[in-house]
């Protein structure tokens, strides 16, 4: 908690396949990087922007799941504020990515989120990771956008095969909203941790 407090951008918590949610809500429940709430699914308002974080955290497995109840909930959630962009988070990307060893963990209900983000042109960006590379695809309407590790990235293995851990520096999506003009699009930018700095 003591090297998150200083943060200065919004930074809301997203369960991976690595975590164990009780210890996610432990030591974060109740703070804003859970939304001030004690689940670790949530809703942040923000005045230009709306986050929705998922869970599809599935216990003792790779891959991920967010099940009808969360999808359901998720609709509720992007029916409100209409016309307020939407970022819509969760740990394991809803569309094959390529690496065959990654895809064979990703998210097994990825059509029924896709059913949802349709319904909802407000959904900028679909927002995950679990994979450790930054991708980027198309996905119902919007965009997904995967982001590298801030750890270690792994290897572009488009085969069979594990992928390694490459001599890639870690790095974080920046999403920004270029004079955020009525209408204007959200880019994203792949900004590596040792970047000298950036500017707003």
């Amino acid at each position: 908690m003591l090297v998150l407090n200083p943060f200065l951008l919004p930074l809301h918590l997203v369960t991976g396949n690595h975590d164990a949610p009780e210890a996610l809500v432990g030591g974060f429940g109740g703070t804003r990087f859970l939304g001030g709430g004690r689940l670790t699914s949530y809703v942040v308002e923000h005045p230009a922007f709306t986050v929705v974080v998922l869970d599809s955290w599935v216990p003792g497995s790779p891959g991920g799941r967010l099940g009808s109840g969360q999808v359901a909930w998720l609709g509720r959630a992007l029916a409100e504020r209409p016309g307020v962009p939407a970022f819509v988070c969760l740990h394991h990307p809803p569309v094959p990515v390529g690496i065959p060893f990654l895809d064979a963990m990703g998210l097994a209900d990825g059509p029924a989120l896709a059913e949802v983000v349709a319904a909802h042109p407000r959904v900028v960006r679909v927002l995950a990771g679990h994979v450790h590379r930054p991708v980027t695809a198309p996905f119902a309407g919007s965009t997904v956008a995967v982001a590298p590790s801030t750890y270690r990235q792994s290897g572009l293995v488009l085969r069979e095969g594990v992928p390694g851990y490459p001599d890639e520096p870690p790095g974080f999506l920046l999403h920004v909203r270029p004079g955020a003009p009525a209408g204007a699009a959200w880019v994203t930018h792949t900004v590596p941790t040792s970047a000298p700095g950036v500017s707003r």
